[in-house]
């Protein structure tokens, strides 16, 4: 049995002593790799902070060590151009506690003819986590959709902290659409500091699709490991249109612990409304906590004891449990596509509660080269709208320089508030100066029950990921 996962302690950030905070991305073969980092520490809390990128090959080798700061601009934008296949660790330091230990970074990953991207999913955990117990390094990784249409690649990422790990005997259990589950051991090499393993489930288990029944299914890799933050990187690739669409893995809490909540509502998950993509699907990951559930969307009432897929939802999806409390993560998805012929993007997400703390800023990566819209969502079943209504305070960084543009606009009421905001629009004598460069919006709302997302399409290529 893994571990406790108090959802409460994340909320309040109570991490302990982080004068450091990290993350590690894959970078893939044939593919146009960018990391942007936002100065999110300075304008959201006032902290400055030094950032050092290191490159590594996939076995963990040095390429690269380099310092950044922000002496000159709000956002870094760095392409991997020296390192063909392997992996881009940031680590950030200050003289002040950042309260977080992961790096809140985004990657964006673009083939000819795709764009995907990603927030930080892994990390190798400092010394003073590991001395004080507050890391998670048990290897409990589910929430990896297995797409079995056609010839698609299905692998997932995982970097190794700084400590070596032997070779072991680790688990694949596939999840398919019928509840049936395939339990699969086998060999996994012993990897080196800071090497990058990849899952690949067709060396794995070949018979897969068979199993899968020509439908999507799901898997979870269970493996020992000692010092890094377990989260996994989930690929996609078609080799015929050279599609790559990504998104992160997240726990096994069938078998890691989740809190659970005492309360009379149920938990929400609300899905943005997309011009051009739709209707957007919602998928509820198998592994989490046993019980006997229920969603709730425009199509009615499905009940549930394992993964499964909901199509064309509409804007919002509840869910209840039947046997008992309701637990504080059940871990969902949001899948779409902007073309039937392309890759689908899929967002990692998960349910709001009422325990779940009002948010109040909010913070995304856009791009005038990829268009970018920032999607809104509300949570008033949570969160009680204001009676004196509320106002958006927004705030576009970049790369060329200090300068900070902002904007307001103000509602009188939830039903007002749009589904979608066009930086460009937003910002007509700003937005062109982000030139070919990723920037940032930052989002201020005295209203804590708001929930943003950003996306960039190219082509019929389309991604979609929460924000910070």
């Amino acid at each position: 049995m893994g571990s406790v996962i108090d959802q409460s302690a994340n909320f309040r950030a109570d991490f302990g002593s982080i004068f450091r905070s990290s993350a590690i991305f894959y970078v893939p073969e044939n593919t146009k790799t960018s990391l942007s980092v936002s100065n999110y520490w300075d304008f959201k809390n006032q902290i400055e902070v030094g950032v050092v990128l290191t490159r590594r090959t996939l076995d963990g080798k040095v390429v690269a060590r380099t310092e950044h700061r922000f002496d000159e601009a709000n956002v870094l934008n760095i392409e991997i151009t020296d390192l063909p296949h392997g992996s881009v660790e940031i680590e950030s330091f200050s003289s002040r506690n950042l309260r977080i230990p992961y790096s809140a970074v985004m990657a964006v990953y673009e083939t000819e003819s795709s764009v995907s991207m990603v927030h930080s999913y892994g990390r190798n955990h400092s010394l003073i986590e590991l001395e004080d117990n507050k890391s998670l390094t048990l290897g409990r990784e589910s929430c990896w959709t297995v797409r079995a249409a056609g010839r698609i690649r299905n692998r997932a990422a995982f970097h190794n902290g700084h400590c070596a790990v032997p070779a072991q005997r680790a688990r694949l259990i596939l999840a398919n659409q019928s509840g049936q589950e395939l339990d699969h051991e086998f060999d996994m090499p012993p990897l080196e500091p800071f090497a990058t393993h990849l899952f690949e489930i067709d060396e794995i288990c070949p018979d897969y699709r068979q199993f899968m029944q020509g439908q999507d299914g799901w898997a979870t890799v269970h493996f020992e490991n000692s010092t890094a933050f377990t989260r996994l990187l989930i690929l996609w690739h078609d080799p015929d249109s050279n599609d790559l669409q990504v998104t992160h893995s997240n726990f096994d809490y069938a078998d890691h612990q989740t809190n659970t909540i005492e309360s009379d509502k149920p938990a929400y998950m609300k899905l943005p409304r997309i011009d051009g993509v739709g209707p957007l699907n919602a998928t509820v990951y198998p592994r989490f906590t046993p019980g006997e559930y229920e969603a709730t969307t425009i199509n009615g009432v499905v009940p549930f004891n394992r993964g499964i897929n909901l199509p064309a939802v509409g804007d919002s999806v509840s869910f209840r449990r039947l046997d008992g409390a309701l637990p504080a993560r059940i871990v969902t998805g949001i899948v779409g596509n902007r073309e039937s012929s392309r890759l689908p993007f899929e967002c990692s997400l998960g349910v709001m509660h009422d325990q779940r703390p009002a948010k109040r800023f909010h913070w995304a990566i856009v791009s005038r080269r990829l268009q970018s819209i920032l999607h809104l969502t509300a949570y008033p079943e949570i969160h009680a709208e204001p009676e004196q209504g509320f106002e958006l305070v927004i705030s576009l960084y970049n790369a060329r320089n200090l300068d900070i543009a902002r904007t307001s606009l103000s509602f009188a009421c939830l039903e007002e508030l749009p589904p979608g905001l066009d930086p460009a629009e937003l910002f007509p004598s700003d937005w062109d100066a982000l030139e070919d460069d990723f920037g940032y919006l930052s989002v201020f709302c005295s209203y804590g029950g708001l929930y943003l997302f950003s996306s960039m399409e190219r082509a019929d290529s389309y991604t979609l990921e929460h924000t910070f």
